[in-house]
């Protein structure tokens, strides 16, 4: 892994443009090896990271089943929020092995589309840079907010008996696992009780390196594919701005039809990598739009019921609230960004001198507006991932909450 990951310059915005290229979604991937790659093994870190997320989902789905038959619905909602977060984690990695040598090819054609020499100008690496740096910022906050969400949950059972103990109440300290599993017995005794807590704090820092690896791997081909919607608006406006002050005729129609060709054929190119970056990503959009709902609600139930009790429980579940939330706003920005700047192309080509052009050249000028008014989205079935779906969502977990406080 380079070291610039490491040291996080990708955060600067005086750095290389290569450094900001997928750089948190590497960052993160790498570390539990499943960064995209060519060649048909897997890493021995992804089938060791794979076995313990896969062990630490069993354990708490069980756990909160057994909660939930015993009629603890307090306990059993505070282990199903980790627990389907995980869930759906896990087969977020499994899908993103399962597609790695298509995601290779993504990421191979994104930086031939972005990296260009031939037409390479100031303004279109001006923003090629600021997209790179805007995902790189955003992609690093689910992270850190799942990296103090998971550090926070480790954290309690420690802080818990230090409390106690300072307090001088030795007798009533009592050793908790950071999460709610179901382990043999003699695991959570001496001597194996210190590594099965390490484990299962462990199983939560790999749910959080892989979910924020994925989700910004969304976000950032998002991200890069508005820079290469408004590269071809700055086409745009270099190709008209020598007439913007002529009444002439611009120039001969077989010169504006290449031109007119040569811009098509990138927006098919783009649109072709959308549709099959799109069908890649299908499962995993619609499992996390599915359960989105469902964790944000429940965890503000917990923190509105549970987390007034003491401090320490209302900052868990404050962090874990926002951590959740910042998982679905990535998602739902990264899609509003790609319609947005997909359907801009039609009013940029608008804006143009285009009366100028000849009746002939005015049909391709035609054309090209009314194809680019159909706006490009993320669309999955019973999904469209967008700032207005996110709100919609919000809202749907507000129902969630006003539900679960009238049946107590």
């Amino acid at each position: 892994m380079p070291a610039a990951l490491c040291d996080f310059r990708f955060l600067r915005s005086n750095q290389p443009l290569s450094l900001y290229f997928f750089a948190v979604p590497r960052l993160c991937l790498d570390l539990l090896g499943c960064w995209p790659r060519e060649g048909g093994k897997i890493p021995w870190r992804a089938l060791f990271h794979f076995l313990v997320l896969g062990i630490g989902v069993a354990t708490e789905l069980h756990a909160g089943f057994v909660f939930a038959q015993n009629k603890q619905l307090d306990m059993a909602l505070e282990t199903f929020c980790p627990a389907g977060t995980s869930a759906v984690t896990l087969l977020k990695m499994c899908l993103m092995h399962y597609y790695r040598h298509d995601l290779c090819y993504v990421l191979k054609q994104l930086k031939l589309l972005l990296y260009r020499r031939q037409d390479q100008t100031m303004e279109k690496r001006l923003i090629l840079h600021q997209h790179s740096v805007m995902a790189a910022r955003i992609n690093f906050w689910p992270l850190s907010a799942g990296f103090a969400t998971a550090s926070t949950y480790n954290l309690m059972p420690l802080l818990l008996p230090l409390l106690l103990y300072l307090q001088g109440s030795q007798q009533d300290i009592v050793w908790n696992m950071p999460f709610n599993m179901t382990m043999p017995q003699f695991l959570l005794g001496a001597p194996f009780f210190p590594l099965t807590y390490v484990f299962s704090g462990y199983t939560a820092y790999t749910t959080i390196f892989m979910f924020a690896g994925c989700d910004g791997f969304y976000f950032e081909y998002c991200v890069h594919m508005a820079t290469l919607f408004q590269s071809m608006e700055c086409d745009l406006r270099a190709y008209f701005k020598p007439y913007q002050r002529q009444v002439a005729t611009l120039a001969s129609d077989g010169e504006f039809e290449k031109f007119m060709v040569a811009l098509v054929r990138r927006h098919n190119v783009i649109l072709r990598l959308t549709h099959f970056f799109r069908q890649r990503y299908m499962i995993i959009t619609m499992a996390h739009f599915m359960s989105a709902s469902l964790v944000i609600g429940f965890s503000i139930f917990d923190l509105l019921t549970m987390g007034g009790n003491d401090l320490l429980n209302m900052l868990l579940y404050m962090v874990y609230t926002v951590a959740a939330l910042s998982q679905l706003f990535i998602y739902c920005y990264g899609g509003t960004l790609v319609a947005e700047s997909s359907s801009h192309l039609a009013t940029a080509m608008g804006m143009c001198p285009w009366q100028l052009c000849t009746p002939r050249q005015r049909v391709y000028v035609r054309l090209f507006m009314m194809r680019s008014q159909r706006a490009l989205t993320m669309t999955v079935p019973f999904f469209c991932p967008s700032l207005a779906t996110f709100a919609a969502i919000l809202q749907t977990s507000g129902s969630i909450i006003a539900l679960a406080k009238s049946c107590q």
